[in-house]
């Protein structure tokens, strides 16, 4: 039954006709005791086979950079097709620290839908106590990529790292699946922000992070052009002084200025 499990699903006929099989006893009838765990573990294959759907399939691989050329707007707000659908979507974040970043899915369409932060982070990170998100073209392939860092709540002295910490190289999906990810090695995370440290074309990661004792930092990971964002170097983190739990209403060098240009109105 297990080999059989990863790659059947519900509507397959050999698949449930195995399953009732293994119910009946010799006369071909179940009997109560089976028919009633049979129950038990339909019911569980019926969830789990709708769990992976339910999120839908990343976008393919494309063949080139995305068509539509990535601006910021005059309120700061990013303008970049995510999902290679060929329609514009609007990236926002009026918390300056993936916080309340949220992506309106072809904007300005009949089809226009808002997915925030916590519906980006698919089912392991939107369970936990705060997500946060953060998009840029950090590896510059020409597609928006979406780093996502989700956990509990810092509590005592010990360090709590986050439950995923991720990169998933765009395009990526409306619920923020993709077909690369890149493990972000990041300690105990409380919030990101694209940032420019190196001033190169690629953009950065700062993260607020606690290293234990009440102490906090700001951390970097640099662009890069092969997996995203590379490991972080002692030369960009700093400790954050006289700020506590609650991080600075903007973190250190953040911003998408300095690698997008202002979009054309008109």
């Amino acid at each position: 039954m297990a080999q059989l499990l990863p790659n059947r699903h519900v509507g397959d006929a050999p698949w449930l006709g195995f399953l009732l099989m293994a119910t009946r006893g010799h006369t071909g009838t179940p009997g109560p005791g089976r028919r009633s765990r049979a129950a038990l573990v339909l019911a569980g294959l019926l969830l789990c086979a709708g769990c992976e759907d339910s999120l839908g399939q990343p976008p393919p691989r494309p063949d080139g950079p995305s068509a539509v050329a990535a601006c910021l707007t005059g309120s700061g707000d990013l303008i970049a097709d995510v999902d290679d659908d060929g329609r514009p979507d609007r990236i926002t974040d009026p918390s300056h620290h993936g916080a309340g970043l949220a992506i309106a899915f072809g904007t300005g369409s009949r089809r226009e839908r808002t997915v925030p932060a916590r519906g980006l982070a698919d089912r392991p990170g939107n369970r936990q106590r705060y997500v946060r998100a953060a998009v840029a073209d950090f590896d510059q392939d020409g597609w928006s990529d979406l780093a996502v860092v989700a956990g509990r709540a810092q509590g005592g002295d010990d360090p709590v790292p986050p439950r995923v910490a991720e990169l998933r190289l765009g395009p990526f999906s409306g619920t923020g699946r993709s077909r690369r990810t890149v493990r972000l090695d990041l300690g105990a995370t409380q919030d990101i922000a694209v940032a420019d440290h190196n001033h190169d074309r690629y953009p950065d990661l700062v993260a607020y992070t606690y290293s234990g004792d009440g102490v906090y930092e700001f951390q970097a990971r640099l662009g890069n052009p092969r997996t995203g964002l590379g490991a972080g170097t002692r030369a960009y983190t700093t400790d954050a002084e006289a700020t506590g739990y609650d991080p600075p209403a903007r973190l250190p060098h953040a911003g998408l200025t300095p690698f997008y240009p202002g979009c054309r109105t008109g």
